[in-house]
């Protein structure tokens, strides 16, 4: 036996408490700390550059492909593209089951087998993300000074400033993102090559095979040994234009060579400034803090390094989570104060304060030596349940020592034989009250999918820390009750004094209970109709709770929180460029700088092929925006009243077209794209632009909705040259040669390298700019034939047309999705008015589905509910076996749902909807329910063997009315900072603690009443 064993070995109890006590020291410091566990599912994704490509092409030749061989692979669960011009974003979702190396594997394997179905040239890339994809910490550099420009930052931070950084072991990835990419650029003319009988191919195969490092072999002798290389590579512009493109025409004589800059389609404007973005990422599983740590002291020494760049962070989640945990700790701190109020309450013994007192603290601090021993982190999920179990931890240490008190006032025993009997008398109920609370809330660490990956961390630690109360319970507080209780069991005035306010308050409820009990037991006929009264006054109550409440509140998959962090998604014309989108800005960052609520901002434009963290998949004129926000106890209006603010002034900007605004976290997962999703689906593409216009003005007359937006629509105008394949045969050519005269993409041909300082240039061939000004120029266009040289508009027309300048698909099918924003209404009820607007317009050929947080919600719910049952199941097997009656078993089971009826009613009264942690809230809330059942029926059972059985059930609620009352409003005390969200980010949780606050203070009041009832009515011993 646990006790006995180390009641006689104190000193090494003591040893093991204080080892644990320093290695929880240890793991509060050291533990990764972020803001929730990691929950997102594998995924990877496969990006692939197509120079030249529209994004119709991009869509139909290379994802098209690739999705079809990735929808093969094992445990995939959603395959996706999003399609721009020139680049292809393949991405592939996978189950939670799936290890993401593997994923990652699986995607290579298949796409050695898709390469044969795409164009020759091409190269995917694979990415791995995740949560940890988000970045930890965005720099801005921008110039000091005139010194230097955005340009010259960019060559620098690619080609020393990420390296840096990426060799500090705690920094897991750095992507670079915005300003200008610089390349040597050759400008043809075509007349002059004309001149010289010089073709763009002969250029490109010219350039490609002079421009390169040439391994030859190796000369050995007797003593030596020498490598051989010819020295192709041109490191400098005169070096390249002085190219023999044929025997005596060099390219300066065709051909512009200019150091220059890509055709930009990305750009960066961090706290106001142009800038070029470092975005830090940290490793799968890594902790947020310790990256951004170690970028922060690199970030200083690059700054004595570059004087001339202005480093500055301009978005950040450590603010948030250092926030977070300084709350969470506050809160934790308020907790054991509000709980140990409580226990004097009801108590009035100091030295149940102390025996509380010092038990939290080896319980909070063992926990987290074990957590960080099982390489656990901590985040606000592991705290909530240190703070929930709070009034469970007290409750055991209490009723040891009461029950150690009680024996030394009425039997009169010695102190050590009062220790041993007292605690040898409350180890079956106090074990049986833990393995019931464990029972209950163990499956839900095996349900799958996103609970799971939610709420596994914060059901491990609830179990590691009741297994370490009980133990501390029944080994330490007997120990410590010999220091207590020396002196004997006398009370100071102060003490009396409390034991005075509860006779007379609470205590005074006990006589109420017994009366009830006596009502439902009287000597005639009448007893039973009173009994059923009871009983189905009771289920009414229950009924109507849940059939009025419960859909008034509606359900959500996760709840809102104000983070401070504010996410906007903008764009302008598809047709415009970065530049003009970012001047377009101007107006709104002069009044975003100015606003005394705003920390920092970051603006992303467009997209850059490999860059997975800042704007993946946008246009050049899309532009994600994150704005971080003083907290919300430092500012009066909350992050609602500032998304309105920010969205009303986004709408007066010249040339908008979308202005969503939302809160960081507005989803469960960050694959799901909005609140309210309604994708639309074809196996055709053309019509489905037109008909998402249908939908969202539909999904615009929703109440709740502050934004409604497509993610791509048929507006962007392209030049479309349509060859008069007759005409081009007479002149022998085909539409293949003709294209391949037309080298206005910007075509990479060859990489121009600096060994020495590792700096590569990209060589690009465009045509000479007044060749690509506008329509007529192009009409103009020489075009080499075997008859001679011919005007393009001889063998073709060329005429403006409106096209895609995206494309997006899902699940081998074009889709298009219709996203819905809120503030705060829930999910359920937003979703139900959708369906019903957007059935107004069904049209054939277009499937429509709810790909929101709504589909995450009604997995999520299936789940936690079989983990409810599930668990419900165990926990009767575990009575049973306890007990050895299953009549006993199923009385205090059946009282469980009683407990509903206040759960409902709280988050009504706190204004939340139902929602994964609230299903969590009612597991929790069962489990202390049957350990208050656990400590009526033990004593009923007991007192039983030498008395009747309803002068069994009024001594169970005389005597155990105390301990009962103080474990449920212990509890609640404890949660009552999660209640009111003392901490950023608890909101997510507090609706928790909510149906836990509701359904204890209800539950707790009917489980006095309807266990020793049905276990005198039903006892068959009579």
């Amino acid at each position: 036996m646990i006790f006995e064993y180390f009641y006689k070995r104190p000193y090494l109890l003591y040893s093991l408490i204080f080892g644990f006590f320093i290695v929880g020291i240890l793991g509060l410091i050291k533990l990764p700390k972020n803001l929730f566990p990691d929950s997102n599912p594998p995924k990877i994704v496969v990006i692939t550059k197509v120079p030249g490509a529209t994004a119709q092409v991009v869509a139909s030749t290379v994802s098209k492909p690739i999705e079809n061989e990735l929808s093969r692979l094992g445990m995939v669960s959603d395959v996706s593209s999003v399609n721009v011009a020139n680049m292809s974003i393949v991405s592939a979702e996978f189950d939670y089951k799936k290890g993401l190396n593997a994923a990652a594997v699986d995607v290579a394997n298949a796409l050695n087998v898709a390469k044969a179905k795409m164009p020759k040239g091409l190269t995917p890339a694979i990415y791995e993300a995740g949560d940890f994809t988000l970045p930890v910490d965005v720099i801005s550099l921008s110039p000091k000074n005139s010194s230097i420009n955005l340009a010259e930052i960019r060559k620098i931070a690619d080609s020393f400033i990420k390296p840096r950084l990426l060799s500090n072991k705690n920094i897991g990835n750095v992507e670079v993102f915005g300003g200008y990419q610089s390349s040597i650029n050759i400008e043809v003319d075509p007349f002059k090559a004309k001149k010289y009988g010089v073709t763009f191919d002969n250029i490109i195969k010219v350039i490609m095979a002079q421009n390169k490092d040439i391994p030859v072999g190796f000369i050995k002798g007797k003593d030596s040994f020498f490598t051989v290389t010819i020295y192709g590579e041109k490191d400098n512009v005169l070096n390249l234009e002085n190219i023999l493109i044929k025997p005596n025409v060099r390219l300066k004589d065709i051909a512009d060579v200019k150091w220059g800059y890509q055709k930009r389609t990305s750009g960066y404007i961090g706290n106001g400034k142009d800038s070029v973005a470092l975005s830090i990422q940290r490793s799968p599983g890594g902790s947020v803090l310790d990256v951004s740590k170690a970028t922060r002291l690199e970030m200083k020494k690059l700054q004595k390094l570059y004087p001339n760049i202005n480093f500055e962070i301009s978005d950040t989640q450590r603010d948030l989570i250092e926030q977070s945990n300084t709350n969470m700790l506050e809160a934790l701190k308020d907790a054991v104060f509000y709980t140990l109020i409580v226990i004097m309450i009801f108590l009035g013994n100091f030295r149940a304060i102390i025996a509380a007192g010092i038990s939290i603290p080896m319980v909070f601090f063992t926990t987290i030596a074990i957590i960080w021993l099982m390489g656990g982190e901590l985040n606000i999920v592991i705290y909530t349940a240190i703070i929930l179990a709070l009034g469970m931890l007290t409750d055991d240490a209490v009723v040891v020592l009461e029950n150690i008190e009680r024996h030394l006032n009425e039997t009169k025993e010695d102190l050590q034989t009062a220790i041993k009997n007292g605690t040898k008398e409350v180890l079956s109920p106090v074990f049986a009250g833990t393995l019931a609370t464990i029972a209950i809330l163990f499956p839900l660490m095996f349900i799958g999918g996103f609970p799971e990956k939610i709420f596994k961390p914060l059901i491990e630690t609830l179990i590691i820390a009741l297994l370490v109360s009980y133990f501390l319970s029944v080994t330490f507080i007997p120990l410590l009750s010999s220091y207590l209780y020396k002196n004997g069991t006398g009370k100071t005035k102060i003490e009396k004094g409390f034991e005075w306010f509860y006779q007379n308050t609470i205590g005074r409820l006990v006589k109420p209970y017994e009366g009830v009990l006596e009502f439902s037991n009287p000597k005639s006929w009448v007893k039973i109709p009173r009994r059923i009264f009871l009983t189905v006054g009771v289920i009414a109550i229950l009924v109507f709770s849940m059939k009025n409440v419960m859909p008034t509140i509606g359900k959500d998959a996760m709840p809102p929180m104000d983070t401070g962090i504010i996410k906007a998604q903008i764009s302008f014309s598809s047709n415009e460029n970065v530049e003009t989108a970012e001047a377009k800005m101007k107006p709104f960052l002069k009044w975003l700088n100015n606003q005394p609520w705003v920390i920092r901002s970051s603006i992303a434009f467009g997209s850059e092929a490999g860059v997975l963290s800042l704007g993946s998949g946008n246009l050049p004129t899309e532009a994600t925006i994150t704005i971080n926000a003083v907290n919300r106890f430092e500012r009066k209006q909350n992050l609602w009243q500032l998304e309105d603010m920010i969205r009303d002034k986004l709408a007066t900007l010249e040339g908008i077209k979308r202005d969503d605004v939302f809160d960081f976290g507005a989803t469960a997962l960050s694959s799901i794209k909005a609140t309210v999703d309604t994708r639309i689906t074809s196996p055709n593409l053309e019509g489905l632009s037109e008909y998402s216009k249908k939908i969202a003005k539909q999904m615009e007359k929703v109440k709740g909705f502050t934004s409604v937006s497509t993610s791509w629509n048929k507006d962007f105008s392209e030049y479309v040259i349509e060859v008069d394949r007759n005409k081009a045969l007479k002149y022998g050519i085909t539409p293949i040669s003709i294209a391949t005269q037309l080298p206005i993409k910007g075509e990479v041909i060859s990489l121009n390298a600096n060994l020495a300082s590792m700096n590569t240039q990209y060589v690009r061939l465009y045509l000479k700019s007044r060749y690509t000004k506008n329509l007529e120029t192009l009409k103009l266009f020489p075009i080499n034939t075997k008859f001679g040289e011919i005007p393009l508009s001889q063998i073709a027309t060329i005429k403006k047309e409106i096209t895609y300048a995206k494309i997006e698909r899902d699940n081998m099918e074009y889709s298009i999705d219709v996203n819905g924003y809120r503030a705060k209404r829930a999910v359920t009820h937003l979703t139900d008015d959708t369906i019903n607007e957007i059935n107004k317009v069904k049209e054939n050929g277009f499937t429509l589905t709810q790909t929101g947080d709504s589909a995450q919600i009604q997995d999520s719910f299936e789940r936690m509910i079989k983990a409810i049952g599930l668990g419900i199941i165990i926990l009767t097997m575990s009575l049973i076996a306890i007990y050895k009656s299953i009549r006993m078993a199923f009385i205090m089971i059946l009282v469980l749902p009683l407990s509903m009826i206040g759960a409902s009613w709280g988050m009504l009264i706190f204004d939340k909807p139902s929602c994964m942690p609230s299903l969590l809230g009612i597991l929790l809330l069962f489990g202390i329910i049957i350990k208050n059942a656990v400590l009526l029926i033990d004593f009923y059972q007991d007192y039983r063997k030498e008395n009747t059985p309803f002068d069994s059930a009024i001594k169970s609620v005389t005597v155990r009315f105390r301990p009962v009352m103080m474990t449920a409003f212990g509890t609640i005390a404890g949660m009552i900072p999660i209640a009111l969200e003392q901490a950023i980010g608890l909101e997510r949780l507090s609706p928790l603690a909510d149906v836990a606050v509701g359904g204890l203070l209800i539950g707790t009041l009917l489980t006095l009443i309807y266990i020793p009832m049905y276990a005198y009515i039903f006892d068959r011993d009579k």
